[in-house]
């Protein structure tokens, strides 16, 4: 996920929100055949407004529409269409258009963060408001404002969200999967506790890769009960640790400086046969598990997939390792039986 310093709305933070999505019922929506009071102050194809419209009658209701400006592309075709919805609440909104494929790529409506119980429902915002009280134990989470996004055609989910937006803080409610909803929190590495930042860079350290970039920040990631951790990381996410809010325990553990190979191809050559047998990568796991995870590797056994080495026994957590082509480990993941990491 990335890190948020401002919610400024515009088709380049919009652009980015989207490829970034590595947060309860929705308002009542109008039939998308229902008259909508709309207006523009830019020259739109009759048709291309229709569908911009469709969209937006779908996620604000009854709301009346004014484009106010749009950006083109070469043949004079628009890209980015933005306006203003008014009535029982006033709002912005972006849209992205593919003339290419005569669609409405992504739809974005900001709203004030002192209307959320209106837009969000009761219910939907109790359900918001309890989340954070399991989530932001140290009171720091507070809303600057809320959008409404939907973009069908994007690769990765969600989809179709609201998204609470603050200070280098996020939290989605994906109306997709049930009112699904994750957080996630920026502190700086001085503001956490020295054991745990002290427990994430040994980690670091016996992973064993000797270049690595020492962490800049610290992300507090919450997704409904599955998982609850702090993840400690460098701007690149070149190197991560994660941790267990409750468990302490540290999940995962990667530093990208172990990647040597130059190409794909170079990749699929290295990796056509196993680096490592099943012997030779369970004697160099056993070492790492119990420095890492804290666990004993005996009876384990392994699958392999090109640089992939998974761990596993039954009754027991599996662990996921990823090495390069000298047979290093560069990840290690450990997924306990309940798959909840926290």
């Amino acid at each position: 996920m990335k890190k948020w310093n401002s919610i400024t709305f515009s088709a380049a933070a919009l652009s980015l929100l989207l490829s970034a999505v590595p947060i309860y019922a929705a308002p009542q929506s109008m039939p998308v055949e229902a008259q909508t009071d709309q207006s523009s102050s830019v020259s739109l194809d009759p048709a291309i407004e229709a569908q911009l419209t469709k969209v937006l009658n779908k996620l604000a209701g009854n709301a009346k529409i004014e484009f106010t400006s749009k950006d083109t592309d070469s043949n004079g075709q628009p890209l980015f269409v933005s306006g203003k919805l008014s009535g029982q609440m006033n709002a912005e909104f972006n849209q992205q258009y593919n003339p290419a494929k005569k669609r409405v790529e992504s739809t974005s409506i900001i709203y004030k963060s002192s209307d959320m119980n209106t837009i969000l429902g009761a219910a939907l915002a109790n359900k918001t408001a309890d989340f954070v009280k399991t989530f932001d134990t140290d009171h720091k989470f507070k809303t600057e404002a809320i959008w409404r996004v939907y973009s069908p055609y994007q690769d990765n989910s969600p989809r179709n969200y609201w998204v609470l937006w603050g200070n280098n803080q996020s939290l989605y409610i994906d109306l997709d999967h049930g009112n699904q909803i994750s957080a996630s929190m920026t502190y700086s590495l001085a503001s956490v506790k020295a054991q745990l930042a002290n427990k994430a860079n040994q980690s670091l350290k016996s992973l064993g890769i000797s270049t690595s970039r020492p962490f800049e920040y610290v992300l507090r990631e919450k997704t409904a009960n599955k998982e609850f951790v702090w993840s400690f990381r460098d701007d690149e996410d070149n190197n991560h640790v994660v941790i267990g809010v409750k468990t302490g325990k540290v999940w995962e553990i990667q530093n990208l400086y172990g990647q040597d190979w130059t190409s794909d191809q170079d990749f699929a050559k290295s990796f056509a046969k196993p680096v490592l047998s099943k012997n030779q990568a369970l004697s160099a796991i056993k070492p790492k598990a119990k420095a890492i995870f804290g666990i004993q590797m005996s009876g384990y056994s392994v699958q392999i997939k090109q640089n992939e080495y998974v761990f596993t026994k039954k009754g027991a957590v599996t662990i996921t390792g990823k090495i390069n082509k000298k047979g290093k480990f560069y990840l290690l993941r450990m997924t306990p039986l309940n798959g909840i990491r926290n």
